[in-house]
């Protein structure tokens, strides 16, 4: 989805089988990013390799933070917060 200010918002979600590395048995990253510079904004993911904790958000290229895990569209709504926490209508 490509926002008013021209960044974009990737979003997906896979089923996976539950293992060690992802024991509610999906994978996801949400993702807003500027398509010119390529940077992020803001990303959630459950991907351990790179933060150390399994549900984290990195906040622009440098800050990571945990958050919690309650649901997949829990997550997504915080995420979607995040882009835009004042709730204006994008196109």
């Amino acid at each position: 989805m490509v926002l008013g200010d021209g960044t974009i918002i990737e979003a997906v979600a896979f089923k996976i089988l539950k293992s060690r590395k992802y024991p509610q048995g999906i994978k996801y990253s949400f993702q807003h990013y500027d398509p010119i510079t390529g940077k992020t904004i803001l990303r959630y993911d459950n991907y351990s390799q790179h933060s150390g904790t399994r549900h984290h958000k990195h906040i622009g290229e440098s800050e990571t933070r945990p958050t919690e895990f309650e649901s997949l569209k829990t997550h997504f709504k915080n995420f979607i917060k995040g882009v835009n926490p004042h709730g204006e209508k994008n196109t």
